[in-house]
């Protein structure tokens, strides 16, 4: 799955959100021809597919997503219909973060998008929200309009353990730490930032109708820089 950015659709008269030369002209052509994903239709790159217990909603951030718009109103409509006894969990993908630390010469966070998507996440329960554009490792507490609604807490193996059983709010991660040079973090960050890290690396998934077990696997060493789990229902049967 693939969720497009700013390099591969941006640029001036092109009806992009954001008026930028990233995409050098490109405006998302070689992207959909490379990577085609079960879209709406051509140069509406928002779609959702379910995986076992997951359903995966992924738009675009490059393309219209205010109130009434076709995309929102796309979002809503997805997120709406998901079976959450087929399906416990939803996770939310898309570019440009709606959390993250890093100030870099542009705010990398746009309130404009969070004031409109992310009431639709604490709606429809979202579990879990992935993100990327900011190079980086980002993790945050269960986080809705920029305070902590919900903390994790230690398991028995010492994983952080985020309990949806009372659902709180969606966690959000920012997993851009591939394919260019890292951004750092600043010295003082919110309070719903959790993990930070400034690595290369991947994030793994494993889920089963019980729990999200997810881990940063650092790519250089291999090593599991952060890990953590969402819960709900019986949460015996560990991963």
């Amino acid at each position: 799955m693939t969720a497009i950015g700013n390099h591969e659709r941006d640029y001036e008269d092109s009806g992009s959100v954001y008026i930028t030369p990233d995409s050098g002209g490109e405006c998302g052509v070689p992207y959909e021809t490379y990577f085609p994903m079960p879209t709406v239709s051509k140069d509406k790159p928002w779609y959702s597919i379910e995986q076992a217990t997951v359903h995966f909603t992924v738009i675009s951030t490059e393309h219209d997503w205010t109130k009434n718009s076709e995309q929102y109103d796309w979002i809503k409509k997805d997120l709406e219909s998901v079976n959450r006894t087929v399906t416990p969990w939803i996770i939310f993908m898309g570019h440009r973060p709606m959390y993250s630390s890093h100030g870099g010469i542009l705010p990398d966070v746009d309130p404009r998008f969070v004031y409109a998507i992310e009431p639709l996440l604490m709606k429809y329960k979202v579990d879990l929200a992935f993100f990327g554009h900011v190079h980086n490792y980002e993790r945050t507490c269960a986080v809705y309009q920029r305070k902590c609604k919900g903390m994790p807490r230690k398991g028995r193996d010492g994983l952080d353990t985020y309990d949806n059983n009372n659902y709180a709010a969606p966690v959000h991660v920012v997993i851009g730490m591939a394919g260019f040079s890292l951004d750092d973090f600043p010295d003082i960050v919110a309070d719903w930032s959790l993990s930070r890290i400034t690595e290369f690396g991947y994030v793994r998934v494993q889920a089963n109708k019980e729990q999200l077990l997810l881990q940063f696997v650092n790519s250089n060493t291999t090593k599991v820089e952060d890990s953590f789990r969402i819960i709900k229902g019986d949460s015996s049967r560990t991963l």
